[in-house]
């Protein structure tokens, strides 16, 4: 009897290390089995371009492919000198693009371009080129997802709580204000007498290391209406710059 209780016992006890064990190894899977695919365009474009409106047109039909497919327009200011100067332009856009440039090997920046999820980039109004490469993006998983807890406006702030799971090691947040919808009469360089319409234009752009519980605080543009904007959050590797996961408030 003695005997028959103590070997009960260690069948009880291997039987929970196994259960520990396996509680465990579902902790540990890889978070990329279990996240949704996305698709980040990234637009790189110009008011002062004539080549951007064709695809400034783009983006926001290539968005209707995916209910996870999310964009933004990134103005650059490496035009502004040649007649006209973009009013959404800043430089840290075209430091963004220029770490593009020098992670894809290209001999140089252009616009308009588009890059996708870090990895894909190509002429911004390429449909075809597009479509394909974003087709290509949705096939695969994301290894990090970003949850919102609070987005709140106050005044001439935006402050954004979120939590952040996944593999965070050699992680950067990002946090986009965004302009939803634009339009800018041009009266001078190469799309003069134009009457030009943007989408999801970034207004600010904010950059942490990520962590399991975070916050920003965004400054509001003077000359944007409440109606008009959302925030954007982005997951990107340090190292090879690939976008590991994205997500947009709905507003």
């Amino acid at each position: 009897m003695k005997w028959i209780l103590i070997v009960a016992v260690f069948a009880i006890i291997i039987g929970f290390a196994f259960d520990q064990k396996m509680a465990t190894g579902k902790k540990n899977t890889s978070p990329g089995g279990s996240y949704k695919s996305f698709a980040l365009l990234e637009l790189f474009t110009s008011e002062g371009c004539s080549s951007c409106p064709a695809a400034d047109r783009l983006l926001p039909q290539l968005a209707t492919m995916d209910s996870n497919i999310i964009t933004v327009s990134f103005h650059v200011d490496y035009w502004n000198d040649l007649g006209w100067e973009d009013k959404f332009s800043k430089a840290e856009f075209t430091s963004r693009q220029r770490a593009y440039g020098q992670q894809l090997h290209l001999e140089s920046i252009y616009t308009p371009q588009l890059v996708i999820n870090g990895q894909y980039e190509l002429v911004g109004s390429n449909r075809s080129r597009a479509e394909a490469a974003i087709k290509t993006a949705l096939g695969e998983k994301a290894v990090i997802r970003l949850d919102f807890d609070e987005v709140k406006r106050a005044g001439e702030k935006v402050s954004v709580r979120f939590h952040v799971d996944g593999e965070l090691k050699n992680q950067n947040i990002f946090a986009a204000l965004v302009q939803k919808q634009a339009e800018t009469n041009v009266r001078a360089g190469e799309n003069r007498g134009s009457k030009l319409s943007h989408s999801n234009l970034v207004r600010s752009l904010i950059k942490k290391t990520a962590q399991q519980k975070m916050d920003f605080e965004i400054s509001f543009p003077k000359d944007l209406t409440d109606d008009n904007w959302t925030i954007v959050l982005f997951s990107q590797d340090k190292n090879d710059l690939r976008i590991t996961g994205a997500n947009s408030y709905r507003r």
